[in-house]
């Protein structure tokens, strides 16, 4: 499904140039769930970047399939994530002025029309068990645990074949982890491929491979069994 070949991404801080990411390589099969832990300023966030096309690396080579991203356009590469990669962040980044539904439709808007895409909305809604009653709310009434749910719904609204996760885990108390983990878990048991960062040991425990990153590069630990 995902294959990173000698990544490489460096910035410059201080007049000093360090390196996030060194020669480092990672093979993702479909349907597996793959989380990367590591301390913050460890990279993670631009491993991610770099992975879903966002960023581009100093090196190296990332495939979807037979597709080398980085060897596309630039509105191609965005092409390719907006119909193949769903997103899940740490602070949801859901549209504030924006209903909890207009929020999911939002990444098709404008490509499908309105009455279908609602339709496959609420059932992403009702799916991550958003009540139908909340449908109209503006988020900012929702509690994090629900933000999320919202946030998971909308990154699956274009049926990505590769979701994406950014600490989604990192604002919420223990009881709202642990639901998003079980929709996360059922997700990838339908057959979805999940590729996460994270500092929660237990959520990292949760994937089918564990790796740390680590002076730029990978090192892979036992997954729970």
């Amino acid at each position: 499904m995902i294959d990173i070949r000698n990544l490489k991404k460096s910035f410059v801080h201080s007049k000093e140039q360090k390196k996030l990411l060194t020669d480092l390589s990672l093979y993702v099969q479909t349907g597996h769930w793959v989380t990367i832990v590591g301390p913050s300023g460890s990279g993670k966030t631009t491993f991610l970047n770099c992975i879903s096309g966002l960023l581009i690396p100093d090196d190296g080579d990332i495939l979807f399939g037979d597709i080398n991203i980085y060897r596309l356009t630039a509105q191609q590469r965005s092409d390719y994530r907006r119909s193949h990669i769903g997103f899940i962040f740490q602070d949801f980044k859901l549209l504030p002025y924006y209903s909890i539904l207009d929020n999911v439709m939002l990444p098709l808007l404008y490509d499908e029309p309105k009455d279908s895409l609602c339709k496959r909305a609420e059932a992403l809604l009702h799916k991550v068990g958003i009540p139908k009653s909340y449908y109209n709310r503006l988020p900012d009434r929702l509690s994090g645990g629900e933000k999320q749910r919202v946030a998971i719904a909308r990154a699956l609204i274009a049926n990505p074949k590769v979701l994406i996760g950014d600490e989604p885990t990192g604002n919420l108390d223990m009881d709202n982890r642990d639901n998003i983990l079980k929709i996360l878990t059922e997700l990838k048991d339908a057959g979805l491929t999940i590729v996460m960062v994270t500092h929660d040991e237990e959520v990292a425990s949760c994937g089918d491979e564990i790796y740390r990153l680590h002076n730029g590069n990978l090192e892979k630990r036992e997954a729970a069994q």
